[in-house]
């Protein structure tokens, strides 16, 4: 028998950053900040990302290329690794996630790649608390997620390991 099933979600879109908490916009400027450590030279993408800890204390992460693609870093497993290694005791509020490119003005939120995601959906699971996702280009409109599931409902989970 065939049965339909919907999944939905609610998200917010701001037109300026000053429509967002003090919180957010000081985690948005955190990760805007770090774009400048991006170590970009062969796609031109830099990406910054910002953290919140449950202690209101804010980490970043910038991408790293490197001419094998495959092992290149990107921002948000950069901060999330640094967050789990150095905070195991902290539980991680809000992601804030950032991008610019060289050549072209990004100014649309700029989604964190299925990798990005299914590493920030571990993460969720892993502190059994929502993460929420703060996103925004170089400029442009932001989008605020509640939690990683609303970016990537279907994730791999370690129930499927056991």
């Amino acid at each position: 028998m065939k049965k339909k099933e919907t999944w939905s979600f609610d998200y917010l879109i701001y037109e300026d950053p000053f429509e967002l908490s003090l919180q957010d916009q000081r985690l948005l400027k955190k990760a805007k900040d770090s774009l400048d450590n991006a170590y970009a030279p062969y796609s031109g993408l830099r990406v910054g990302a910002a953290v919140i800890l449950s202690d209101n204390q804010i980490l970043t992460g910038a991408n790293q290329e490197n001419a094998a693609f495959p092992i290149s870093l990107c921002a948000e497993q950069i901060v999330l690794n640094y967050a789990g290694s150095n905070y195991p005791d902290k539980t991680i509020t809000t992601i804030a996630v950032s991008a610019k490119h060289v050549r072209n003005k990004i100014d649309q939120p700029v989604i964190p790649c299925g990798g990005c995601r299914q590493s920030l959906s571990e993460f969720e699971d892993r502190q059994h608390q929502p993460i929420r996702v703060l996103l925004q280009g170089e400029t442009g409109i932001i989008f605020l997620f509640n939690s990683v599931k609303d970016i990537l409902p279907f994730s791999f989970s370690r129930t499927y390991l056991f």
